[in-house]
């Protein structure tokens, strides 16, 4: 049973500076403290590209795990970008007045945090063949028009403007890595670079313990045999995590609704404020039917270690409570192996419904 994220790669995790309950690629932060304001780039499809001067239509973010990022968005504000191999996708210039930009591949990269260099040398003519690799340019690409580039090479790719990158800091990270969902929720896993097998886990006796919303002990192992959603929040987070748990809420009815086999689970990610009976509460709040959402909470020492194994990230804030921290949701396939992982974002509910009732892999078997 492989109930986990495999955290191979956790020595690779960098946290930088960031606001309250930023998550780790756009929680629809139009607007808010992590990405910029303004209003969504109108981008029409998930496979596609903006470029722009940060502004606020695309604004910077200081992603947890990347750093600041800026310039390059897919549907909202400023991202760390993911994308299946083998997809094509269109790079557009969004800017007006007449100001150019490009996409230029600077490195390629194992993980966090980026090494990003003071002044490379980026050429403003296309190179590379139209395919993603260490030597991809876009060519210089005017207000309005755009370019098409296949994701042919999996890998993890620094990214910058040849007119911008200096001034204006146009950077990113563009992760084609299986099981990507391009789209806000592009980014496929704190730090991983790939979604990748979870390893084996030990027996059910051996795995932590958690406490849901009814008292109740379980594991996850334990939940074997329909498929399963997880994610972390923090009952104290006024930010990124009632709106996951309002999209969890929202999940769990239309599952119940549809008569679906399907259990999401949400995890405390504060231990030490977050008691089993916090989790209590806040299970009673969005009234949370046990059979299709558990709310759980345990000892400081188990969901700590629970939080390790799916690679975690949180950082106390000025008050004590942990307001800073990743937010990525977890499918399991009913025999416990990983069938994605992704950013929460304000369509996660359709994200979780679909998941589970169209998804072959998913489905009960």
């Amino acid at each position: 049973m492989n109930f986990r994220a495999s955290a191979s790669w956790l020595g690779l995790l960098f946290l930088s500076a960031v606001a309250a309950c930023t998550n780790g690629g756009g929680l629809s932060n139009v607007g808010g403290s992590g990405g910029g304001g303004g209003s969504p780039s109108p981008l029409p499809t998930s496979s596609a590209i903006g470029v722009d001067i940060p502004t606020g239509k695309i604004g910077v973010e200081n992603d947890p795990v990347w750093g600041t990022v800026s310039g390059y968005t897919q549907q909202q504000t400023s991202q760390v970008l993911a994308f299946p191999p083998g997809a094509t996708i269109t790079i557009t210039n969004l800017s007006t007045g007449g100001v150019p930009h490009t996409l230029n591949v600077i490195a390629q990269t194992k993980g966090p945090p980026p090494q990003w260099p003071a002044s490379p040398s980026l050429s403003f003519s296309p190179s590379g063949n139209g395919v993603l690799g260490t030597n991809y340019a876009s060519g210089t690409i005017n207000p309005g028009k755009s370019v098409k580039v296949k994701l042919s090479n999996p890998g993890i790719y620094l990214i910058g403007c040849a007119f911008h990158y200096i001034s204006n800091q146009m950077r990113d990270v563009i992760q084609v890595v299986a099981g990507a969902t391009p789209g806000p929720t592009a980014s496929p896993g704190v730090g991983s670079g790939a979604v990748k097998p979870p390893a084996p886990v030990a027996a059910a006796a051996r795995q932590p313990h958690l406490i849901d919303q009814r008292g109740r002990s379980f594991t996850l192992e334990s939940l074997r045999g329909e498929p399963v959603v997880v994610t972390f929040v923090s009952a104290h987070c006024t930010d990124a995590c009632p709106l996951i748990d309002a999209q969890f809420s929202d999940a769990a009815r239309r599952i119940q609704a549809q008569r679906r086999n399907a259990k999401l689970v949400t995890i405390t990610l504060d231990p030490q404020n977050d008691s089993p009976r916090t989790m209590r509460d806040l299970a009673t709040r969005f009234e949370a039917n046990p059979r299709y959402w558990l709310l759980a909470g345990g000892s400081v020492r188990n969901v700590e270690n629970v939080m390790r194994e799916f690679g975690v990230i949180s950082k106390k804030g000025r008050d004590g409570y942990r307001e800073e921290h990743t937010t990525f949701v977890y499918f399991f396939n009913p025999d416990g192996t990983l069938a994605q992982t992704m950013l929460a974002s304000s369509n996660l509910s359709d994200s979780i419904v679909e998941g589970v009732t169209n998804r072959p892999e998913m489905a009960v078997r």
